[in-house]
């Protein structure tokens, strides 16, 4: 694993000076590159069949999301006037649930987005392997290495990385100005997470010095524990240090340095609906490529911060953003193939998505799209190499059956919080089941 994650550093540093720019260029000129040249080609020869072909395609996100992904729908139609695509697009709120149950009836997307969890539905037989595609539909010759290997199970590979980011904490840099409170350096700790956090609800009126930073948070805390959280559904913790977690969480509620659950309890994970953007805490962690998104949802001024870190440790890792993978009951795996390869390595549709779900894995896109960068992307990749160099955390993939673990994790967080369990009973309770989830799951 540590062997992937150093390929993954040295292939991000080569082009961390790379950066995605915002155009919306879609006029089809002739420098857009050989990827598209040779793209535009294969799509002219395909479009000769008379036959519709329809596709649906699902993925969550905000509203920026969804008009880029969307405009490059309507550009591949355009190029390929015998294929209708029906967009399905959600917040990430009940994405998976529903998903769950058009597999169980039979009638999912063709082209579906997913995120850390692609191995649970892999083992559920869902997904189409791609393999077959490979070199003619599909090319993934200029992708980068340790992308492909976490898309790859028992030797098949089945889905596209969508990009490369890393978790951080998103600093709300106009409350800090209002509150008085000195931005945070590049190596704190928690105990100064903890005290800048209660300065900013002790000096704002409504705002909260921080959210709850829920299971992504925990799985960065116990990496700087120096433990991994587990390898192939194999627990690499014990109940103390989950006790732990909770405990440092229910010590900086005392001490009102974080939002009051029942605003967490209904808050959303859309950057435009997020407590940030509505004020009401200063500080959040979110994935590094929905900066854009969040700079987008407010007219305050918002900064990315390294996580606190514990043991000389930030805990924080490179990781696959998303994948975009096929259903395996499509009818049109060949047609689901060629979308896939339009989306990660056409030079215009990849300029019109720009990093919104990571930096690019295609090298080449990558290199088109230096020279449109601006302050956002720049400052997104500034953060990824600030990771690559500083942090030597290997990327663990979500917990095998992710959904339940998440809901497990998110209810038995907000029961501590309302005060219906104690930490250690918390403790007791999540570690329990946990591990009852990873056994039905192996």
């Amino acid at each position: 694993m540590r062997k992937y994650f150093a390929l993954l550093i040295m292939t991000v540093c080569i082009f961390v000076i790379f950066a995605c720019g915002d155009s919306k260029d879609t006029s089809g000129s002739e420098d857009q590159g050989k990827e598209t040249e040779q793209s535009n080609d294969e799509e002219a020869a395909g479009d000769s069949s008379d036959e519709i072909v329809e596709l649906r395609i699902a993925w969550w996100g905000g509203q920026e999301r969804h008009d880029l992904t969307l405009e490059i729908i309507d550009l591949y139609e355009a190029r390929h006037p015998h294929v209708r695509i029906t967009p399905e697009y959600s917040g990430f709120d009940g994405y998976f649930d529903k998903l769950s149950t058009q597999f169980a009836a039979g009638n999912a997307p063709d082209i579906i987005q997913y995120g850390g969890n692609l191995n649970d539905y892999v083992y559920r037989d869902v997904v189409l392997a791609l393999d077959a595609y490979l070199g003619s539909e599909l090319d993934i010759s200029l992708h980068d290495e340790t992308m492909i290997e976490a898309a790859t199970f028992d030797g098949k590979f089945y889905g596209v990385t969508l990009g490369t980011n890393a978790w951080g904490v998103l600093l709300n840099k106009t409350l800090f100005a209002e509150a008085g409170v000195p931005l945070p350096d590049v190596d704190w700790t928690w105990d100064d997470f903890k005290d800048i956090a209660v300065e900013l609800s002790e000096s704002l009126d409504g705002v909260a010095g921080t959210e709850y930073f829920d299971h992504n948070g925990f799985g960065i805390y116990i990496d700087q524990k120096g433990k991994l959280l587990h390898e192939d559904g194999v627990l690499g913790i014990d109940q103390q240090d989950v006790e732990d977690w909770f405990a440092l969480w229910q010590d900086l509620r005392d001490s009102g340095a974080v939002v009051i659950p029942e605003i967490q309890a209904a808050s959303s994970t859309t950057p435009e609906q997020s407590m940030i953007v509505a004020r009401e805490v200063a500080m959040q962690l979110i994935p590094s490529n929905q900066l854009g998104a969040y700079r987008n949802a407010t007219q305050d001024e918002l900064v990315f911060q390294l996580h606190p870190g514990m043991n000389g440790r930030s805990g924080v890792a490179l990781r696959p953003s998303q994948f975009m993978a096929g259903y395996s009951e499509t009818e049109h795996p060949e047609e689901v193939a060629k979308f896939l390869h339009f989306m990660v390595n056409d030079l215009e549709a990849t300029a019109i998505l720009g990093n919104d779900r990571g930096a690019p894995v295609n090298s080449e896109v990558r290199e088109n799209l230096m020279a449109i960068a601006d302050e956002t992307d720049a400052d997104i990749f500034a953060y990824i190499d600030l990771v690559s160099r500083t942090s030597d955390s290997p990327y663990v993939p979500n917990l095998p059956g992710y959904n339940e673990t998440e809901a497990l994790f998110k209810t038995t967080s907000e029961e501590i919080a309302f005060g219906k369990i104690d930490v250690q009973q918390g403790a007791e309770q999540y570690f329990t089941e946990l591990t009852e989830v990873l056994e039905k799951n192996r």
